[in-house]
Order: C-alpha cells, then sequence, then structure tokens
C-alpha cells in the first residue's frame, strides 16, 4: 500500500512538471504577446474612440431637433381691484387727450375686480435647426476626426513594433542561453573525462597529484559557471512568459534554434524604406495635418455663418385665456463678423508658429531615423563579421585541441596546456552562439528600423 501510494506521488509530480513546460515557437510567441499586451489593447480602445467621433464630426451636417417646456407659477399674487364711478367729462376730444376734463357725465363704470391669486403660466415648443454655411467648420472638423483614426492607427503599429522586438530579443536571448547551457554541460563532461583519465593514471603513480587537482579547479568553476548559465536561463524563460502574458513559472522550451548559415541583408533601400514607411514620421505628418485643420477651424469663427431654423410654440395662462395660443415659427439667420480687435490674424499667426515647431520636429526625427538605420546597419555588418571570424576559430579551436589531446597522450603537452586548449574550444563556440543571436536580434531591429515591422488596426 505504501509503496502505490509513493508511485501515484511520482506519477502525480511527474504530470505536473509535463503540464508547466510548453514548447513554443518565436511566431506562437509574437502572437501570444499581441493578444495579451495592455498597450496594444489600450491602442485599439483609442482607435475606437477616433471613430466615433469621426461619426460626431458627421452629424454636423444633419439638422438639430430641440424641444423646450416651461411653466411659471406664482402663488399668492395680488388682486387687481378698479373701483367703479361715473365718467369724466371734457369740452373736446384734444382734451380729453390732454387729460383735461371739467366735470363728470352720467354715465357709470362698474369698474374691474381681477383675481392674479396662483398664477399659472405654461409654454412650449419644438424648433429644427439646419445650418447652411459656417465657414468650412463642419467640414475641417470633420478631416479633423479622420486624421485621429489615422493617428491611432500608427500609434497601434508603433506599439506592435516595439513589442515584436522585445519578443524576439527575449526569444533568442533564451536561445543563447539555452545552447550555452548546453556547451557548457559538453564542457564539463569533457572535464569529466579527463579528470576520470587522470585519476586512474595517479592511481598507477604515472602523475601527481597536483595534475588531477588542476582539472579539479577548472571543473569546478566550469560548474559554477553552469549553475549561473541556468539560472540565467530561468530569468530569461520568466522575462519571456511575462511579455507574452503566461505564469512565470511555465518552463518554455524554444522549437527555433541558431542556424549556423545566416545571410547579409540588402541595406542599399534601408534608409527610403524607413523614411516612407515609419510610423514615427506618419504620426508627425498627420499631426502636421491637424494643425492646418485646426486653422481652417478657428478661421472660420470669422467668417460669415448662416442657417435656418422652424419652429412651433404653444402658450397657456390659467385664468386669462381659455385655451392654448398655437403658432408656428419660421427664421433664418446670418451672423457677419466686422470687428474683432485682430483676433483672427493672431490666431492664424499662432496656427503658422505650431505648423513651424511640427515641420522643425519632422525633419529632425527624419535624420535621426536615417541615424538609427546607419546605426543598425553598421552592427549588423558587425555581428556578421563576428559569426564569421568564430567559425574561424572554432575551426582552430579544433584542431589546437586534437593536436594538443594527441601531443598530451604522448606526454608533450602538459595537463594545463590540454585545460587551456579545451578552454579555449569553449569560448569559441560560445562567441559563435552569442554572435548567432545578436545577429537574429539586430535583423528584428532592421526590421523595425526600416519600417516593415508594423500592424496597422
Amino acid at each position: 500500500m505504501k509503496k502505490s501510494i509513493i508511485l501515484l506521488l511520482l506519477f502525480s509530480s511527474l504530470s505536473v512538471s509535463i503540464q508547466a513546460q510548453q514548447t513554443m515557437t518565436l511566431e506562437a510567441c509574437r502572437q501570444m504577446a499581441v493578444e495579451n499586451n495592455q498597450e496594444l489593447k489600450k491602442a485599439q480602445f483609442q482607435k475606437q474612440e477616433a471613430l466615433t467621433y469621426t461619426e460626431v464630426a458627421k452629424t454636423a451636417y444633419l439638422p438639430s431637433f430641440s424641444a423646450n417646456v416651461s411653466s411659471i407659477l406664482r402663488p399668492s399674487s395680488l388682486d387687481a381691484n378698479v373701483p367703479g364711478g361715473f365718467l369724466p367729462t371734457a369740452e373736446s376730444a384734444e382734451a380729453a387727450q390732454n387729460g383735461e376734463f371739467n366735470g363728470l357725465s352720467d354715465v357709470w363704470s362698474p369698474g374691474l375686480s381681477l383675481d392674479l391669486d396662483n398664477l399659472f403660466l405654461f409654454m412650449a415648443d419644438v424648433s429644427i435647426a439646419q445650418p447652411i454655411y459656417t465657414g468650412g467648420k463642419i467640414k475641417y472638423s470633420e478631416k479633423q476626426a479622420e486624421a485621429g483614426v489615422e493617428m491611432a492607427s500608427n500609434a497601434y503599429a508603433l506599439t506592435y513594433s516595439d513589442i515584436i522586438e522585445q519578443i524576439d530579443q527575449a526569444y533568442w536571448n533564451m536561445v543563447k542561453i539555452t545552447s550555452n547551457v548546453d556547451l557548457a554541460n559538453q564542457y564539463i563532461l569533457m572535464l569529466t573525462e579527463l579528470e576520470d583519465q587522470l585519476t586512474e593514471m595517479q592511481n598507477l603513480g604515472l602523475i601527481a597529484a597536483s595534475e588531477v587537482l588542476k582539472v579539479s579547479v577548472q571543473k569546478n568553476e566550469a560548474e559554477l559557471n553552469l549553475l549561473r548559465a541556468e539560472n540565467g536561463l530561468k530569468l530569461s524563460k520568466m522575462y519571456l512568459n511575462r511579455l507574452i502574458g503566461q505564469d512565470l513559472d511555465i518552463d518554455i522550451q524554444a522549437v527555433d534554434s541558431l542556424e549556423t548559415s545566416v545571410q547579409v541583408r540588402d541595406f542599399s533601400n534601408g534608409v527610403q524604406a524607413a523614411l516612407s514607411q515609419r510610423k514615427e514620421l506618419q504620426l508627425l505628418e498627420t499631426r502636421l495635418k491637424i494643425s492646418e485643420y485646426e486653422k481652417m477651424i478657428e478661421q472660420a469663427d470669422y467668417l460669415p455663418q448662416a442657417g435656418i431654423s422652424l419652429g412651433y410654440s404653444a402658450t397657456h395662462i390659467r385664468n386669462l385665456t381659455d385655451t392654448p395660443n398655437f403658432s408656428p415659427m419660421v427664421s433664418a439667420q446670418v451672423s457677419v463678423p466686422i470687428f474683432q480687435w485682430g483676433q483672427a490674424k493672431y490666431k492664424a499667426q499662432a496656427a503658422d508658429l505650431r505648423t513651424k515647431q511640427l515641420a522643425i520636429e519632422l525633419d529632425n526625427t527624419q535624420e535621426l531615423i536615417n541615424l538609427e538605420v546607419q546605426n543598425v546597419r553598421i552592427q549588423m555588418e558587425e555581428a556578421y563579421e563576428a559569426i564569421v571570424l568564430a567559425r574561424k576559430n572554432i575551426l582552430q579551436a579544433e584542431e589546437n585541441l586534437e593536436e594538443t589531446q594527441a601531443s598530451f597522450e604522448v606526454g608533450l603537452n602538459t595537463t594545463s596546456e590540454l585545460l587551456q586548449a579545451k578552454a579555449d574550444w569553449q569560448s569559441a563556440n560560445t562567441r559563435l552562439i552569442n554572435a548567432l543571436a545578436q545577429y537574429k536580434i539586430l535583423d528584428t531591429s532592421w526590421e523595425r528600423v526600416t519600417g516593415k515591422l508594423s500592424n496597422s488596426l
């Protein structure tokens, strides 16, 4: 019974370990990062918001409807009482108009008594207004909203390219460390075999114990370096897990490997491609357009405005009118600005200054992008040369190791020389692995700096 429980626990731990491992390609990592990245989700919402504003701008062409209802209640108002009496007389109509009365007639006026207590007034109206001419304000507002959509798309593409570059760097860094771990294990195996060989020779009294100790010391250092590399591999996997949006403790196994054969890219049209495709430049160009539209919108405020409106109203005063009073209304409005103390001129000057600032920023960005493209090109050329030299060094290190090993077997080389040959072999292979990984990372950077590594909404 106890044995079966132990087996059950072993199988359970094995299944957990299998579930924790995940084999991933570079493309799969890219896709997961795009799906789970919060900045990209934010950029998507910004695009949707910009599209909503375009719909808002289009409604400005349509007529607007409005309805108003109001009522007034004035409680405890004073009563209006006019006493009765005989009407006064005058010599003529002209004298009466001048207020010159000379007596009273026999005509009796009964007076007036008006109850104004709880006065209630009710008013309602419905109207429709249609703009006819707004100086181009509606048209340029719509264009500005459309440019906002373009900016949101470019911002998404810019964020996308940055994320893909981060993923590629993290992925190839993990592959590089994995290869270095495998190389370190191979190097330790070589030292272990040498250590066993020398131990046998020491037991036979052929060499001193100090020779075995030299190998043991180098092997211990190699094992320490292996431990550091394994810890670095764990951290690299955790970082990649974070970027693609999954649990940090998942053991990612890379499918892609560092191919020893690489091809030099064609750098001839890199700058031209970057200047035509980089989203940073397209963002600035869109901002320039928006600045021009803002200038047109501001100028529209100082141009004539025209519109028409139709309305229908109803008014009712309780105790004074028996039925509501209904009346239609048609009106046309024309507003012509005459004098605003030069506001239009000053605002136009401010808009021109904003446009000039953006133009300068665009020129500076183009120069920086040019430099960035040249910098990545130089780094890629250097990385390629590093790969070529690393291959040569590996061939030389392998030949040297073989010769030193053969000479050591016949007693022509010392243990220190053989250990140095093995260390040189490991160092040459490490440099090749690092150079290949660096070239892969720079290859993605070249895609980004030339504007090819983007995906618009």
